[in-house]
């Protein structure tokens, strides 16, 4: 995709909605005038959301320092730092969806991040904002997550109120990634990323989209959705004193291709006949169509 972008200041679509933000957020539109991405910012609730970011930073210390992490999860293609990831998975071998594993560190460190109000209020706003923005795309994830959830009872969401199937908990203390892409994820959705910690957005921090030659300042608490999956992204280095974490929701692309094949793998249903009712290409543009245009997002702030 050949990327010329446009920005817009969007405080207008946030006047009555429950997310609104304190600080300016940002529409990221391409050449369509399509929302690809949002620099949502954070809640106007700002001592609220103050304690949320001062929470999850003893949070995640704690959690870092009373576990046994393996190796994989200090040092990985992202970054070297500790990472866990909790929820619904399918890929990179599985045959079948199913709730991530854990044993080092153990299940039940997933549980302590997953149970803590202050992260349970970060996925809420994530998805919130999800919603608001890319409403189609919101309801797509959403569907998908409910048929699945049907189907399989032994499937465990990772919150009640969030459309995505995963999260990631990079629990510090100086996150910095790597420039990656999230191969694995839906090519044409969203993930949500708040920072948290303690720094100097101004000095450190920011967040890279390298496609689009940005380099965004990324302060504490604030938020930020990007189609992860095609845009190359990382984070620059904080001060040596400084601490930064993050935390991340997604759903994995093979969750979609599964409920699309009928609950089976996609060996499975084309051995026995299955014929898809669109291309690659067509299923990429039916997922570039489902993200908003600024102009329906303003005719939808009007209302």
């Amino acid at each position: 995709m050949g990327w010329q972008v446009r920005t817009c200041v969007i405080d207008a679509l946030c006047s009555n909605s429950t997310s609104r933000t304190h600080r300016s957020p940002r529409a990221l539109l391409d050449k369509a005038g399509r929302v690809f991405a949002v620099l949502a910012g954070a809640p106007r609730d700002d001592v609220g959301w103050k304690q949320v970011n001062e929470d999850v930073q003893k949070l995640f210390d704690g959690v870092r320092s009373s576990y046994k992490f393996n190796p994989k999860n200090t040092s990985h293609r992202r970054g070297d730092y500790t990472a866990i990831t909790a929820g619904i998975s399918y890929g990179g071998g599985q045959v079948r969806p199913g709730n991530l594993v854990h044993t080092s560190p153990p299940i039940a460190a997933a549980d302590e991040l997953l149970s803590h109000p202050a992260i349970q209020r970060l996925a809420g706003f994530g998805d919130s904002a999800f919603k608001l923005y890319a409403p189609r795309l919101h309801e797509y994830y959403a569907s998908t997550m409910d048929t699945l959830l049907k189907r399989d009872g032994m499937l465990e969401p990772n919150f009640n109120k969030s459309a995505f199937a995963a999260a990631t908990f990079n629990l510090g203390p100086q996150v910095a990634t790597h420039v990656h892409i999230d191969h694995q994820n839906l090519p044409a959705g969203w993930c949500t990323v708040t920072a948290i910690g303690d720094f100097n957005p101004k000095l450190g921090g920011h967040i890279l989209l390298w496609d689009l030659k940005l380099m965004i300042e990324f302060p504490p608490g604030a938020l930020i959705l990007i189609p992860s999956a095609i845009l190359r992204h990382s984070n620059t280095v904080i001060g040596s004193g400084e601490r930064r974490y993050s935390f991340t929701q997604f759903s994995a692309g093979g969750l979609f291709r599964w409920v699309e094949c009928g609950f089976q793998t996609q060996k499975m249903f084309k051995d026995a006949g299955g014929v898809f009712s669109m291309t690659g290409s067509e299923r990429w543009l039916r997922g570039v169509e489902m993200w908003s245009t600024w102009e329906e997002l303003r005719a939808s702030a009007e209302l």
